[in-house]
């Protein structure tokens, strides 16, 4: 179990950087050179300096309305500041204005689901989806998306989509909590209602298999692991929307306080 913890922490740390680094993503879209402003942007952006990031793309933006690669910066930056409104605004226009840049589109999807706006949190999703089923550039089966943010109790648990199922226990969506320096904690899978019948043993986990393999008629689990146990929070005969499985993750994290190894 502990391997398989160790194991989610790489491919994570790999797999997938900050939400808020998207500005950097130029997917299959050609951009111009970068002005000294956005470099400088995009550095506060990469310290996670949110503040003085949006002083610099606002006053960038002021001056060059139609520049994408500004407003997308400041719309990240505004992510960053937890200004969900206005980032949405913004990646709108960024999306309207680029439809192929992909890393909008997953912002929009944080920014939905930290909205409660179910419906565009579903149609960012779709279209994301869809690309990744035409095989379009900028994208791959194999991506993981941070989707969503919670906080409950305290504890801050990131949640983790997979476009392809992963591993063994066919994995769907991961909510995990992160020490300081990064180490992962504690984390709650919808997986395989098999999943905890299964040995977990601590070599290396394959990323997905084909989506012609995946089914949604699979009966799935949402399950919780701490590093020392583990159980299962709720069973599905078929694969149940996100939404259900958010509410479902909250209700049990409301009654139920995880300590990890080593914390309190």
């Amino acid at each position: 179990m502990m391997g398989r913890s160790v194991h989610l922490a790489a491919v994570l740390l790999l797999g997938l950087l900050p939400a808020f680094r998207a500005s950097a993503q130029t997917a299959a879209v050609a951009q111009p050179p970068a002005q000294p402003p956005l470099v400088e942007g995009k550095r506060a952006l990469a310290d996670k300096h949110f503040g003085g990031a949006k002083a610099i793309f606002a006053a960038y933006f002021l001056t060059h309305p139609t520049d994408v690669q500004g407003e997308l910066g400041l719309a990240d930056a505004q992510l960053g500041l937890h200004e969900y409104e206005a980032a949405e605004l913004h990646y709108r226009h960024v999306v309207a204005a680029q439809p192929l840049l992909w890393a909008a589109h997953k912002n929009l999807v944080i920014v939905e689901a930290a909205l409660g706006r179910w419906d565009d949190f579903d149609g960012e999703r779709a279209v994301l989806r869809a690309a990744r089923q035409r095989g379009d550039a900028g994208l791959s089966p194999r991506d993981i998306d941070v989707i969503d943010v919670l906080n409950v109790r305290g504890q801050r648990w990131i949640v983790r989509d997979y476009f392809e199922p992963l591993g063994r226990t066919r994995t769907r969506y991961n909510f995990e909590r992160f020490s300081a320096s990064g180490r992962v904690l504690a984390y709650i899978s919808l997986e395989s209602a098999e999943a905890l019948l299964q040995p977990l043993g601590s070599g290396a986990v394959a990323v997905g298999s084909a989506p012609k393999n995946v089914s949604k008629a699979e009966p799935l689990a949402l399950d919780w692991y701490d590093g020392r146990a583990h159980g299962t929070i709720e069973k599905y005969t078929t694969e149940p929307s996100y939404e259900r499985v958010r509410r479902d993750a909250i209700r049990w994290l409301q009654k139920t306080r995880i300590v990890s190894p080593g914390t309190q």
